[in-house]
C-alpha cells in the first residue's frame, strides 16, 4: 500500500513538473492592435497598455466622465536615426480617439525615490503639460505622478506599458524551439 501511494504521489508531481513551462525573459510582445507598429530607424520604441482612468485625470490635467474606468494608450517614441537622441512621440488611445497627441519628448535623469533613474519626459518643452514615464528597463515603462512617484495600480489595471511589436522577437522563437526539442 505505501509503495502504491509512493508511486502515485510520484507520477502526480512528475505530470506538475512537466505542465510548467519556463518563464521567457523580459522581452517585447506581439501586438494585439489591428494596426502594424511601426519600426524603422526613427523608432526607439513602441509601447501599449491599460491605466485606470480616473486617477490619470488630473496627473494629465484633464476632465473625464464619471463612468470613465479604463484608458488604453500606446505610444510611439520617435528618435534620431544617426543620432539616436529623442524627437518627437505619438499618443493614441483613449481620450485621443480623434486626433492622436503628439509632441517632443526627451530622456531626463531622477525620481522621487532614485535620483539615478532614466526617466522620459512628454512635452519638456511645456512642463505644465509633461508626463513622465520611468524606464523600468528597454521593454516597460511605468508612469510617475506630477511629484515623479510611482503610481501604483491593482488587480485590475496598472501603469505598466509594455513594449510591443509585429512579430515574435527571435530569442522568444529560440527558446519556445529549445523547449520543445527538450
Amino acid at each position: 500500500m505505501k509503495t502504491l501511494f509512493f508511486l502515485a504521489a510520484c507520477i502526480l508531481t512528475f505530470q506538475n513538473v512537466m505542465a510548467q513551462s519556463v518563464v521567457p525573459a523580459n522581452v517585447p510582445s506581439q501586438t494585439t492592435t489591428r494596426n502594424p507598429v511601426a519600426e524603422g530607424p526613427d523608432v526607439w520604441g513602441v509601447f501599449h497598455g491599460r491605466v485606470p482612468c480616473q486617477p490619470m485625470a488630473p496627473v494629465m490635467h484633464v476632465s473625464v466622465q464619471a463612468n470613465c474606468e479604463k484608458l488604453k494608450w500606446g505610444f510611439t517614441f520617435y528618435q534620431d536615426p544617426q543620432t539616436k537622441e529623442p524627437t518627437t512621440y505619438q499618443w493614441d488611445g483613449s481620450l485621443f480617439r480623434d486626433k492622436p497627441r503628439t509632441g517632443k519628448w526627451a530622456l531626463v535623469k531622477g525620481t522621487a525615490e532614485n535620483p539615478d533613474a532614466t526617466v522620459i519626459q512628454l512635452d519638456p518643452d511645456q512642463p505644465e503639460k509633461s508626463i513622465f514615464l520611468l524606464k523600468g528597463d528597454e521593454n516597460v515603462l511605468f508612469i510617475l505622478d506630477g511629484s515623479k512617484k510611482l503610481m501604483v495600480g491593482g488587480d485590475y489595471l496598472s501603469y505598466t506599458f509594455n513594449r510591443v511589436s509585429n512579430r515574435v522577437t527571435n530569442r522568444v522563437s529560440n527558446r519556445v524551439s529549445d523547449r520543445a526539442n527538450n
